[in-house]
């Protein structure tokens, strides 16, 4: 059982240092996949080396040992067309439980019959059960989030520091994000919005300012969740795979059972 408890205002006095993430990004090149350290400390905490992997109601457990993935995987893998080089990201929904959104090498959200908005993390119970852990997380992402599957779709893009003044839009995406149909997109990080305008297959208009406010290092990955055809939601991982946490996020309690 998975708890969720959310904060309603940020505090801007809190350094993204003394907040943990709960997102995490995993290239799946192979079973010898490399951790990120947070994600590690989460099952070390746990004192588990079980998993759940959550897509839309399908769940599969999956076992991590020696710091790879171990029994499960090739089965989770299979079941969903895993390729060598697609890309997971991972949210913490407490007792180890994670729910996934699976990306391509073409960098696009991978549908399956199954695949479903994320869950409202909020739609628990509000009172902490007996016998729980509590974790308290920040995420760029709202626990709420309302995932639009529709009128857009989710992706990621490479921040490279060659290019600082604006950034690509992958192929097949401008299908639904272009100068004609999408001119300016609100750009939503945690508690801050910022509007870019799109120009030749690329976001450019406040893109510099959107890179400053937030520190984007070369080979950080972005990753855009759409919450309308023109609202998206972006969340900005290290080179770890460990999204990156800043005052402004929000922040809320996960709870997993002991």
């Amino acid at each position: 059982m998975s708890e969720i408890s959310c904060t309603t205002a940020p505090d801007l006095h809190l350094t993204y240092d003394n907040l943990t993430a709960c997102c995490f990004l995993l290239k799946c090149i192979h079973r010898g996949q490399i951790f990120p350290s947070q994600f590690e400390l989460l099952l070390a905490q746990h004192q588990s080396s079980r998993i759940i992997l959550r897509i839309g109601l399908q769940q599969w457990p999956i076992m991590v040992t020696n710091h790879s993935f171990g029994e499960g995987w090739d089965y989770f893998c299979e079941h969903n067309s895993i390729k060598r080089h697609d890309t997971l990201l991972l949210r913490h929904a407490g007792s180890l439980i994670f729910d996934v959104i699976h990306f391509s090498e073409l960098q696009t959200q991978v549908y399956m019959r199954w695949t479903a908005p994320l869950p409202n993390l909020l739609q628990t119970s509000n009172f902490t059960l007996q016998g729980t852990r509590q974790q308290h997380v920040a995420s760029s992402m709202q626990p709420d989030l309302c995932q639009n599957l529709s009128d857009s779709m989710c992706f990621y893009q490479i921040f490279h520091s060659a290019t600082p003044n604006s950034l690509q839009i992958p192929r097949f995406v401008d299908h639904f994000i272009n100068h004609e149909r999408t001119p300016t997109l609100l750009i939503k990080t945690g508690y801050r919005s910022t509007q870019i305008g799109v120009k030749c297959e690329r976001l450019r208009r406040n893109w510099r300012t959107f890179v400053l406010e937030h520190q984007l290092q070369h080979n950080e990955t972005l990753v855009f969740i759409p919450e309308s055809e023109t609202v998206f939601t972006v969340l900005i991982f290290d080179d770890t795979g460990v999204e990156k946490i800043f005052p402004w996020y929000h922040t809320f309690n996960i709870y997993s059972d002991v």
